[in-house]
């Protein structure tokens, strides 16, 4: 067996180690927090399939856990996630198993709560992203095929009234942290705030559970697909999203409230 191979090895055996470890703490975790809750069912089950997923190798060897998870639920499970410790208490059964077995989570809070109309009572999924790369994956939000195209042609944001930010990429990460691609230095925005993501040919906007909420056209969202002149609020501050095609001049007027 060559060099090449018994790394591939090794490295399975250190995934299987992972999940093994994973699955006893994670599932004990959301049986108790989650007790008679359908939702219990299938967390765990999301979760470590995530992981999984997103696992890569560092160059110092150092097997590396995805940089953020994000768990969808249902509304009718809006009220078991209340309480943020029930969350902590997730990323810290992960943590743990990962420290056992040599796989490393983030220092910061990695694991973020999203409602989602589409999904029934008991229904979850989880999406991951690696900052680095960029690129989130999610159960039903697949890649589009390479052949067509990734989303519209010369899109932008308007960032308060003042800044042209082009969106050239199919997921644009945007928040505080100086490692978004849009950064937005106001204490309003959230380290992680939003994400805006291409979607069978369009852009949608996904709020990543921030503090000051998202608004589109004045209306509060969790995600919303976008349309040229479309306004989204960040905690209060304004973006215009245009297209290319559409005159600067057409965009909608950003009129602040009283």
């Amino acid at each position: 067996m060559n060099r090449q191979s018994i790394k591939s090895e090794t490295i399975k055996e250190r995934l299987a180690q992972v999940e093994r470890r994973l699955q006893a703490l994670v599932e004990g975790s959301a049986r108790r927090l989650f007790p008679g809750a359908q939702v219990s069912e299938l967390l765990a089950g999301r979760l470590l399939e995530a992981v999984r997923e997103g696992l890569h190798e560092e160059a110092d060897g150092q097997l590396a856990a995805p940089e953020q998870l994000i768990l969808f639920i249902s509304p009718g499970e809006r009220e078991l996630f209340k309480d943020p410790r029930l969350v902590e208490e997730l990323e810290a059964a992960l943590r743990s198993g990962g420290n056992e077995v040599g796989v490393c989570f983030s220092e910061e809070p990695f694991l973020q709560v999203q409602v989602d109309a589409a999904l029934a009572t008991g229904e979850v999924r989880v999406a991951t992203q690696n900052h680095t790369s960029a690129i989130a994956q999610t159960s039903d939000l697949a890649a589009e095929p390479a052949s067509e195209p990734k989303g519209p042609e010369g899109a932008f944001l308007i960032v308060d009234g003042t800044r042209l930010f082009p969106l050239e990429q199919p997921v644009v990460n945007i928040g505080r942290r100086p490692d978004n691609h849009l950064v937005i230095d106001d204490a309003r925005i959230s380290r992680t705030h939003a994400q805006l993501r291409q979607v069978r040919g369009q852009y949608v906007i996904f709020d990543l559970d921030s503090s000051g909420g998202t608004w589109v056209n004045g209306k509060p969202v969790r995600q919303q697909a976008l349309q040229p002149g479309d306004v989204i609020q960040l905690a209060g501050l304004p973006l215009v999203y245009g297209q290319e095609s559409q005159r600067l001049g057409e965009t909608q007027e950003y009129v602040p409230e009283a």
